[in-house]
């Protein structure tokens, strides 16, 4: 036993604990319901983590998450196929789509450069996007990293990069709270800040 529960309670908690925005009274409550509940009910849940784990991917095209090689928007002609923004998650994408002021494509980075949890601009997958401006396609990029240090960091290593390339870039507007993330904004405010993008080259 560890801390009153015994040692396979604790290491279930202990792995909940592990989740995005879990802490420990947050674990508990998770590992408690999941001993409540039936093995019917106990079973599907497993069994959608682990068909969601096996069936969804980053688009081929974009990094967005999709059950296809091509997701849903790259794969959609009414996209403004000339304009990408790029996201750090697919969770951004959602976040932004949810707004209806965005015509364009995607790109999720995946990630944000954070230098003291080791993660470097190797990590970026910037590949396939900077494979696509090369083609001359693209004329605007729109960079909504979220309005933190490691999204402000990010930005510029972007800017730097995509200068290069013959094409409008943008960083998101100013208005969306400093040290926030993009999928937590309202999309009221996020939509906003789409539509009042600010040129920076």
């Amino acid at each position: 036993m560890s801390g009153g529960f015994p040692n396979i309670l604790e290491e279930l908690i202990e792995k909940l604990e592990k989740l995005p925005g879990i802490g420990r009274r947050s674990a508990q409550r998770l590992a408690f319901h999941l001993l409540k509940i039936s093995n019917k009910e106990l079973d599907n849940l497993v069994n959608n983590i682990i068909e969601a784990h096996r069936c969804i991917k980053p688009c081929n095209l974009c990094n967005n998450f999709s059950t296809n090689e091509i997701c849903q928007i790259c794969a959609n002609p009414k996209r403004d196929r000339e304009t990408i923004c790029i996201v750090e998650t697919p969770q951004d994408v959602l976040a932004i789509e949810k707004t209806a002021q965005y015509q364009g494509l995607y790109y999720v980075i995946l990630g944000a450069l954070s230098p003291l949890e080791g993660v470097g601009p190797g990590e970026l997958n910037i590949g396939k996007l900077l494979n696509r401006l090369s083609k001359g396609e693209i004329k605007e990029v729109i960079i909504s990293t979220d309005p933190d240090n490691e999204g402000e960091l990010t930005a510029q290593f972007l800017i730097e990069k995509i200068s290069k390339y013959k094409v409008k870039i943008y960083r998101i507007s100013i208005g969306i709270p400093l040290g926030t993330q993009i999928e937590y904004i309202d999309p009221s405010t996020l939509g906003k800040a789409i539509i009042d993008r600010r040129i920076v080259i």
